[in-house]
């Protein structure tokens, strides 16, 4: 069952980068066109860039962390 759960994980790390492009340019198509704008698509792929790469770093660094023990570095005070 444990593989199961880290296969998902890669899944939706594969899955969230195009889906928050798609999502914010979705939005951004419904803007232009509700506010009779052109630039608004151009903010809403680049704002759907952002937020997914942000959520596939979080993702990828709390997995490095959880791989490598407890996260922490010990430090020895000997000279």
């Amino acid at each position: 069952m444990r593989e199961w759960v880290e296969a998902e994980k890669l899944i939706n790390l594969a899955l969230v980068l195009p889906s928050a492009v798609l999502i914010g340019w979705g939005t951004g198509w419904w803007l232009d066109h509700a506010l009779h704008q052109k630039w608004i698509t151009v903010v809403g792929i680049i704002f759907g860039c952002v937020a997914g790469l942000v959520v596939v770093v979080r993702q990828a660094v709390a997995a490095e962390k959880k791989t490598s023990g407890s996260g922490t570095v010990e430090h020895t005070d000997k000279p």
